[in-house]
């Protein structure tokens, strides 16, 4: 995960250099001494990060992010590396020459955190990305030394930025260089969590994933087993940013949830309709996670215009809606409730209300959605409801 300076607005794309530096999530920042409508699913004093049962953080910034806080995330914060540090035998550097002051450094990490980058919550991880000294990926011997004195020095300077946080260094998890100099940054609390990652390749099978994840996890609880496990995963593959299928996406989060404390989405994007499978399936796991999800003996299916999970800023278009009984008894009539729950989109209905159903039966009537041309956000979780059911509709926003 690599980017090589603070873009107010902008999102970047995982890098693409081969294994084991693959996709190297590095970004700017500071150092020194993250429906398918056609288809709707019904489905020591460490700072401590949130309290859900199991968080989902993300890292989102720019114009038209998708904006997944509104299915539960909580926005956290990565510092990514504008200094290029450098650690050699000799010394370690910035840019190749004199380190950033405290006061330097401190700003940038604060920069990250605020508005117009990631805005990360006060008590959400702050995790930094300088993959060139992170101590798997320095050689082992005086320059591990260098490198291991110079993250004491920056972890100190950014628990100072950010007291509330939870502070994680981004990292090659399943590699095992300089372990012991890792693992004593944790067990003086300069690191309090892991944020190993976890993206996926175009070639991977899921097992295949799934063993580079068991790796990092198992280093990582024999390192601290009292520190939080956060990996990082994408949407896309890694090599060509093409998204990942809903199965897929569906596995990743089966898999971090049984086997991590939490997960960070980084930087994700939903730049047109090939990214309605992992949307759709995403609005589903988080309904799953919050207790949220699709509820009530009436399924609602949509497909609207588009034929897919998109709708465009400043249209109204007329969305077909299909209410099926899924109950094994009749259901009572029911009022339609107008849509709502998405900032600058709103929903009305050609009938007020859904007759009473067999087991099995289905009523269609017609959803008038209107997007006001000030949507912002690049996805919007909506609820059909009745009287008796909640359906998540999620859609994908464009221009």
């Amino acid at each position: 995960m690599r980017n090589s300076t603070v873009q107010s607005g902008t999102t970047g794309q995982p890098g693409t250099s081969p294994a084991p530096r693959v996709g190297r999530m590095r970004r700017a920042t500071a150092v020194l001494a993250g429906l398918a409508l056609g288809a709707i699913p019904l489905l020591g004093t460490t700072p401590a990060a949130a309290a859900d049962p199991f968080p989902v953080f993300v890292n989102e910034r720019g114009a038209d992010r998708p904006t997944l806080e509104q299915f539960g995330s909580t926005r956290s914060t990565v510092v990514y590396d504008v200094f290029a540090f450098t650690c050699t035998a000799t010394s370690c550097t910035a840019n190749g020459g004199a380190l950033p002051t405290q006061a330097v450094f401190e700003a940038k990490v604060k920069e990250y955190m605020g508005a117009n980058q990631f805005g990360g919550a006060a008590t959400a991880p702050v995790v930094l990305d300088f993959e060139d000294i992170e101590l798997t990926q320095v050689a082992t011997g005086a320059a591990a030394t260098h490198a291991y004195n110079l993250w004491r020095t920056l972890l100190t300077w950014t628990h100072n930025a950010a007291p509330s946080a939870p502070v994680c260094h981004y990292g090659y998890d399943w590699l095992t260089q300089n372990q012991a100099l890792i693992k004593q940054l944790h067990d003086d609390d300069l690191l309090n969590c892991f944020a190993p990652r976890a993206y996926f390749y175009t070639a991977w099978t899921q097992a295949e994933w799934d063993q580079r994840l068991d790796e990092a996890v198992t280093h990582d609880r024999t390192i601290a087993p009292d520190h939080p496990i956060y990996p990082y995963v994408n949407p896309t593959t890694i090599e060509n940013g093409a998204y990942v299928s809903g199965n897929t996406w569906a596995h990743m989060f089966e898999q971090v949830k049984a086997k991590a404390d939490g997960v960070i989405v980084w930087e994700p994007t939903a730049a047109d309709s090939t990214a309605c499978n992992w949307v759709a399936q995403h609005s589903y796991e988080m309904g799953v996670i919050t207790g949220t999800g699709s509820s009530g003996p009436l399924k609602a299916t949509a497909t609207p215009p588009s034929g897919n999970c998109t709708v465009r800023r400043g249209t109204t278009v007329s969305v077909p809606v299909a209410f099926a009984n899924t109950s094994t008894t009749a259901t009572a009539a029911t009022a339609l409730t107008p849509v709502s729950g998405a900032t600058g989109i709103t929903g009305t209905w050609a009938s007020g209300t859904v007759p009473a159903l067999a087991p099995g039966a289905t009523y269609a009537t017609t959803l008038s959605l209107t997007v006001a041309p000030t949507r912002t956000a690049g996805t919007a979780l909506l609820h059909l409801k009745t009287g008796l059911s909640d359906t998540r509709m999620s859609v994908i926003v464009l221009n």
